[in-house]
């Protein structure tokens, strides 16, 4: 597939930084914004179809269109949580696309595939976009420093955070994770900051429900790295590994979600080997 061109301008390559425009386009960091650019309705809401996660919600499931932060410690099923979604959606003819800041496209195959999800027959049909892009890379070409600490520029506006290839329009992207980006970034403040709010704004502009990973504490009292994420997404979904007695339990809580109804309680999930099962019944306290 053909990625969209980098840029209003008509220009199709440039150098900023010892970099080629074209090349970033094609590593996956440049997408020019169409009038309709990737766009999908963002009417009712979004089944993951996992069990018992969408019973956490007045109207069944997330709304989509919205931007939601997944955030837990290590160990939580952050990431299995998000390509279940994913695998679930491609499953019923949807379209996903995931982002991969850390892991390589085939860990990332490897470990859906442990859970018994056939994954390269979505891949192989387009439904399925799985990228894997160095963060370095976005600071060096949006920020003009291999750190991230150089000034936000002109350029930074003009080059989007994620390419979607033309003609794909992904019912679900998935982040994983923004806690990679931070820490390649040098300054970890400005540019971060700019990174963030343009992001947000591409996903806006998208219409995808979008699922953002942070990594956080054990036990959160702040889920995300600047703080900043909490306030511009939609959503919070909190994941757990509770320490209770001689073991841990994992558990999940929907710690806000703006246009929905939600049940306000952590309840115990199991990570089984067909993937994540929620138990709404089930309260879990992490004090």
């Amino acid at each position: 597939m053909k990625d969209r061109g980098i840029n209003n301008t008509g220009v199709k390559t440039s150098i900023k930084n010892g970099l080629c425009l074209d090349t970033m386009q094609e590593s996956g960091i440049i997408m020019d914004k169409g009038e309709n650019a990737g766009k999908i309705s963002k009417d009712g809401v979004l089944k993951t179809n996992i069990s018992g996660f969408d019973d956490l919600f007045g109207k069944g499931g997330v709304p989509k269109g919205n931007s939601v932060l997944v955030a837990g410690g290590p160990g939580t099923g952050k990431s299995t949580f998000c390509r279940q979604i994913c695998y679930n959606l491609v499953s019923n003819g949807k379209k996903c696309m995931y982002v991969s800041f850390e892991e390589s496209k085939e860990r990332i195959k490897k470990s859906m595939e442990s859970f018994g999800w056939n994954v390269d027959k979505y891949i192989d049909n387009g439904d399925l976009l799985i990228q894997k892009i160095n963060p370095l890379d976005i600071l060096r070409m949006k920020f003009g420093s291999i750190g991230g600490s150089g000034s936000a520029t002109e350029l930074s506006y003009k080059i989007k955070p994620l390419v979607i290839p033309k003609d794909f329009n992904p019912e679900v992207i998935v982040v994983d994770s923004l806690s990679a980006i931070i820490a390649a970034s040098v300054t970890k403040d400005k540019n971060y900051r700019v990174y963030l709010q343009q992001l947000f704004s591409f996903f806006e502009e998208t219409g995808a429900t979008s699922f953002l990973i942070t990594e956080t504490d054990p036990t959160p009292t702040r889920y995300s790295d600047s703080g900043i994420e909490e306030f511009l997404a939609d959503g919070i979904i909190v994941m757990y590994n509770i320490q209770q007695k001689d073991e841990r339990e994992n558990a999940i809580e929907i710690l806000k979600m703006r246009y929905a109804k939600h049940l306000k309680k952590v309840v115990k999930i199991n990570i089984k080997d067909k993937g994540i099962v929620v138990y709404p019944d089930k309260h879990i306290s992490i004090k």
